[in-house]
């Protein structure tokens, strides 16, 4: 080589490109490796080096056997999704887009339509650094005469790729075999330095890790479960049938229910129900119903109602749930489920034991941005995550029930703090651990809390902080912020798309710093130069209609909602804990969420605040 290297990724050891695949339960892993070699010709043996920060280390060494999946020239994209992919996330074939077939000979997970598949088994494994040495014998190498490709070679992957790899690769192959690769490299790195390049420590500073520094990354675990709700990644399907619904409370949000109800399905029969005559019929009249009822019983006994929406005072959906059950009615209630754990537990008994659907109407967990966000971290476009950070409120003096701390539940955490815990969950996880503080209260007509951050932590390294606050305007900012080691993504409210800001340099960002001098560069500048808008193709941009489409299809189809009543509990669970570690000024720690259920589901915590 002509031009000195620094690191060892200078040199391009790395050549074809395969996908390794093991099990690892219960899912399969996978890992993009940029060259793997033969070490014996018979019995034929293969060595690779898989990092240890990857999952897919220790799924070798726990399962012994692997498959290495050589890809061919139309899979290169498939290629470099498998490079960009989260480190730690689950069923990265899922988000490669990558089917797996458990092969039948050797019981190991491969990948079809690959160039050439190697099965193979481990026979030695040496710990040498942060890259394990694995010896393996080929049980069986399979090529695939259909596919009839070149392999993908790892520079037409690495860095940024070409659009154009086939061009690329013959302008690349003229390029070097004149010299001219090797002068162009030589100019613009400059003349080689005089003293002796340190390639060891060059790479160890650029991309490697002593043994303390993995046990120090790979602490919170190689893989990331504590994610265990996700969002919806189809949209719920149209009604087949008539559907009685009656909206109960006809207030300003029960008024938008109901033209929420009108506008989910054609199919849906509107009844309104409510105590006051005269904003019964105003509603009915706004929203087309079919009829109106006086009074929550009257309503229940009419036999073209299938199922209630309640939009009530918090305190009242114990009372609304178990009416509505007893009557075989499908309930629809509104956040947060309950202002006690042991409300909520109740309402979850009513609903099961009379055999009926209950759904908490959590429009987060339905809101497009949320599941594109998944996605994008999911992909790797921020690498690990590591914080999320909420900004939402804005002044406001709720009166009525909503300024009652006992009626209410709380305060602004318990009213908008449910949302954006939901938002947590299904971003991030599910926290371990929360620490909640004030500032004085401004409001003294609000009997709960009128402002309040909230810190919570997980012991899979990323921690989230929101600051929810009726007493201070929000100005213009996003109201969720997820930062990564490798970029930052931000929602903005009804926006149509999210906002990427990745770490590496964009293009227009690389040709400003080039500007002289340099002062000129730094006026020219603008944080606008990194941001990528990833667009938000649903027009439902908040959720709350395809919410109501959800729970109508739900019940239509006699199946269990995509969230559950539990999910709205898990909600509460967390608000309650968030409330005890504000009495107590400390940490709190909070009970693991498995498989739907909280480890400590029989409790009953009041929320109330004094």
């Amino acid at each position: 080589m002509k031009v000195p290297a620094r690191t060892i990724w200078d040199v391009k050891v790395q050549s074809v490109c395969s996908i390794i695949t093991a099990h690892d339960e219960p899912e399969v892993e996978l890992f993009m490796s940029g060259n793997f070699g033969q070490c014996s010709l018979y019995p034929p043996r293969i060595i690779i080096n898989p990092n240890r920060l990857y999952p897919i280390e220790g799924a070798i060494r726990r399962e012994g056997r692997f498959a290495i999946n050589v890809a061919s020239s139309d899979q290169r994209a498939a290629v470099m999704r498998a490079i960009r992919v989260r480190r730690r996330s689950v069923n990265k074939a899922t988000t490669v887009g990558l089917p797996i077939v458990q092969d039948a000979v050797h019981g190991i997970p491969y990948l079809p339509g690959c160039l050439r598949t190697i099965f193979c088994e481990i026979e030695d494994i040496l710990d040498t650094g942060d890259h394990t040495v694995m010896i393996a014998r080929v049980l069986e190498s399979r090529h695939n005469a259909d596919v009839g490709q070149v392999p993908v070679l790892y520079p037409e992957v690495a860095g940024v790729p070409s659009a154009f790899p086939k061009t690329s690769r013959f302008i690349r192959g003229m390029l070097t075999s004149l010299g001219v690769r090797d002068r162009l490299k030589r100019i613009l790195r400059g003349p080689p330095p005089m003293e002796h390049v340190d390639l060891a420590r060059n790479t160890y500073l650029d991309g490697g890790q002593t043994d303390a520094e993995v046990s120090v990354i790979v602490a919170p675990g190689v893989k990331d479960r504590s994610r265990v709700i996700s969002p919806p990644q189809t949209p719920p399907k149209p009604l087949s049938r008539r559907l009685g619904v009656c909206v109960v409370g006809v207030g300003q949000w029960g008024s938008y229910h109901a033209q929420l109800f009108r506008d989910a399905d054609p199919l849906v029969d509107l009844f309104i129900c409510g105590r006051n005559a005269d904003r019964v019929a105003r509603v009915a009249r706004a929203s087309r119903a079919t009829d109106s009822f006086i009074g929550l019983e009257t309503a229940l006994a009419d036999p073209r109602v299938d199922a209630v929406a309640l939009v009530l005072p918090h305190h009242l959906h114990p009372w609304g749930v178990k009416l509505a059950a007893a009557a075989g009615k499908h309930i629809l209630v509104e956040k947060p489920i309950a202002n006690s754990l042991a409300e909520a537990d109740r309402m979850i008994a009513d609903a099961r034991n009379a055999g009926v659907t209950l759904m908490v109407a959590e429009n987060f967990h339905f809101r497009p941005a949320f599941r594109d966000v998944v996605r994008a971290i999911d992909r790797g476009d921020i690498g690990e995550p590591l914080y999320l950070k909420v900004h939402a409120g804005g002044i406001m003096k709720p009166d009525g029930w909503k300024a009652d701390a006992e009626l209410m539940g709380g305060g602004v955490l318990m009213d908008i703090g449910v949302h954006y815990i939901r938002a947590l969950r299904l971003i991030l996880g599910e926290p371990d651990r929360v620490l909640a503080t004030k500032a004085m209260q401004v409001n003294t007509k609000l009997g709960g809390d009128d402002s309040i951050q909230v810190l919570f932590s997980s012991k899979a390294g990323w921690q989230a902080h929101m600051l929810l606050s009726w007493s201070t305007p929000r100005g213009h900012s996003p109201d969720v912020i997820v930062s990564g080691e490798h970029g930052v993504l931000q929602i903005w409210p009804s926006a149509s798309y999210v906002e990427l800001y990745p770490a590496a340099p964009q293009l227009l960002t690389q040709l400003v710093s080039s500007v002289r001098p340099s002062w000129l560069a730094d006026k020219l500048m603008s944080p606008a130069f990194q941001r990528v808008r990833l667009p938000i193709v649903d027009r439902d941009r908040i959720g709350y209609l395809t919410e109501i489409r959800e729970f109508i299809a739900a019940v239509s189809e006699g199946r269990a909602p995509s969230t559950p009543a539990i999910d709205g509990r898990r909600d509460l669970e967390i608000v309650v804990k968030a409330y005890e570690s504000l009495a107590a000024d400390a940490w709190v720690g909070i009970p693991d969420y498995v498989a739907g259920q909280s480890c400590d589901r029989g409790a009953a915590v009041s929320v109330l605040l004094s």
